[in-house]
Formats: C-alpha cells, structure tokens, sequence
C-alpha cells in the first residue's frame, strides 16, 4: 500500500488512530489502581504543564489515560496500573495493545481486562472518560490543544505536555516527570529514568560503532518523491541520540524551519543528503522494492551504501514511535537494531 504525504502526517504525528477501530470499551477498570502507592498522599500539592498548573487534594489513584502512545507505558514503568486506557490502534499487537505494555502489566500481576479500554478514534473519547469517574487523566503525550484539555478538565483533573513541550514532542523522560509530579513520586520517576540510560548505554556497549554515528529516520513517499525526516524533538531521533548517535548534518542544519516534528526533503536535494544509517518505515517489502528501484531515491548515499534500515514490521515501528522506558527496553532486548544500525554504519564507512 502506497501512503501519501498527508497520511505520513498522521501517523508520524502518533495519532495511533487509523481508523481500523470503531468506537469501544471493555473492562471494568474496578481493579485498576496504583499498585505502589505514593508514600506522601495528603494535603494540597500543584502540577505545573503547558496550560497553567493543576492542584491536587490527595494523590490519584484512578487513573485514566488520553492517547495510547508513551502515556500508559510510564504509569505501569512506575507500578501504577491505570484504570482506564485507550485500544492500539496501530502498530498493535493481537490484544489491541503492546507487547511491553502487556508483559509489564502481567508482571504487575494485573490482566487487560481489568482495565476499562476505549477507541479514540475520533480523539479524547469524552463519554467513556467520563463514566470512568477518574481521580485524573493522564496526557503528557499527544495533541492537547486548549479546547481539549477545557473538556478533559471538566471530567477530572488533567496532567498534559509540561511547560514549554509543543505537539507530539514530549519525550519518554519527560512524561515520567510529570508522572512523578503528578503521584508525588519524583524520586522514583527519576530512579526509572536512570534505570533505562543504564541499560542503553550497556547494551550499546557491544555495538561502539554507533556512536558518533550520524542518522536520520523517516519515511520514503513513493508518490511525491520525497523522503520525510523525523527532527530532533521526535521520539525516533531521541531514541538514536541516546544510543550516543547524531542528526545528520542535513537535519541539523533545516529542522528549525520543520512542520512539526516533520521535514519532507525533496528528491532534487537527495543525493546531498548524507548520513551513516538511515532508518526508513514502510508498509511492505514491496514498497521497499519500489523505494529501492526509485532512480530519484537512488542517488541518495546511504541508498548506494546499503546503509537503509527499512522497517515494514509495525510493531517495533510502534516502539520507536512511542518510545518510552517499557518500550526502549523490548526494542533492546527482543529485536535486532542495535546490530543492523553496526552493519549499517559498517557499510558506509566501507564505501
């Protein structure tokens, strides 16, 4: 299946909603609460986020989430089971869920059906959020605009982006510390966050190609002739950053001017476009038969290098997506990238 520019958008930009789900929900989501209760509860606190700041009366204990990607994940990283969550809609796994998401929660010893589940197809599923009866709604991560979050607030209190994050750009890290803020739980928040740094920068010890390596990620248009590149405030080129990877210079130098968290370079400009691994999704080994046969796309270097890493297996495409610590983890310890990013920066510095 081809995909146009515009479809790139959506997907890249994490909706999670490609339409394959109708509107639903299952579960009770009476079991679901934190499993690790915060160690100071009482008296009056604030949560400061890109639209003021939201006051607590004692620390929540039902939870519901806004936008499957990233934000669930952080709650289960911190032991908390959330009583309510949206279905995956993309990238899933065989639950309408994540592999990680799945194993953690097991490993709490909660079930998926012990969760209230709802499609956000057509965005915050207000109704369903609402019967929920949550303490707050969780939301670091996503497209909270002020409309929304006026709607989500008149249901419960809600935790958005922090200060100063724009659309889509919250990074794992920073929906921890505002899951640690909102719990009363900072120290804890931060004690995963060192956990996961821990563990990429082991595992990438047996792979020292990598860093100081350069990268770009993104996606190949075979209708427009264009590559689309992910900028530094998206989760897939954070993720290579902190194998100790770099944004291509191409990257570097144009990302001021993106849409979003989106560059689309011409194939005019291709062939000057250099970097040591190229990361590319898309929807089928036969598009990337179609990228490969592109004499436009051809003439870019890490084409003629076989430096291409092309992932057509949504799932770690999801991982990558929506980086967060459960899934930084799978991505470390179920799949293969760390030796594909080494073979393919070996390729180059061969050429």
């Amino acid at each position: 299946m081809k995909i146009s520019r515009a479809r790139f958008l959506q997907l890249s930009l994490a909706t999670a909603t490609a339409g394959l789900l109708s509107a639903c929900s299952t579960g009770s989501g009476d079991s679901a609460s934190s499993t690790a209760p915060s160690a100071n509860t009482g008296g009056e606190y604030t949560v400061r986020h890109a639209f003021g700041s939201t006051t607590f009366k004692q620390v929540p204990q039902r939870i519901a989430v806004v936008q499957p990607w990233k934000n669930p994940d952080v709650l289960l990283a911190l032991g908390i089971i959330p009583a309510g969550v949206p279905v995956v809609s993309w990238g899933q796994n065989s639950n309408d869920s994540t592999d990680w998401f799945d194993a953690k929660l097991s490993e709490l010893g909660g079930k998926l059906d012990d969760i209230t589940r709802y499609s956000e197809t057509d965005g915050p599923n207000y109704e369903e959020l609402a019967k929920l009866d949550p303490d707050a709604i969780f939301v670091p991560y996503g497209d909270t605009s002020q409309e929304v979050y006026d709607k989500l607030s008149a249901i419960a209190p809600v935790v958005p982006a922090p200060e100063g994050v724009g659309a889509y750009e919250t990074s794992w890290q920073q929906c921890l510390e505002m899951a640690g803020a909102m719990l009363r739980r900072e120290d804890d928040a931060a004690q995963v966050i060192e956990n996961t740094e821990k563990l990429i920068a082991q595992k990438v010890k047996d792979f020292p190609t990598i860093k100081g390596a350069s990268f770009m990620a993104g996606y190949f248009d075979v209708e427009q002739n264009t590559f689309g590149a992910y900028t530094s405030k998206d989760s897939r080129p954070q993720f290579f950053e902190s194998l100790g990877m770099v944004n291509a210079p191409y990257i570097v130098e144009h990302e001021a001017g993106a849409e979003s968290v989106f560059l689309n370079i011409s194939s005019e400009v291709l062939d000057t476009v250099e970097c040591d691994v190229l990361w590319a999704w898309t929807n089928s080994s036969d598009e990337e038969a179609a990228v490969r046969e592109n004499k436009l796309f051809a003439q870019m270097p890490a084409l003629k290098n076989d430096a291409v890493i092309f992932e057509y297996d949504k799932h770690p495409g999801l991982a990558l997506s929506a980086a967060s610590p459960l899934s930084v983890a799978w991505i470390l310890e179920e799949t293969t990238l760390l030796e594909n990013l080494a073979d393919a920066v070996a390729h180059t510095r061969a050429a």
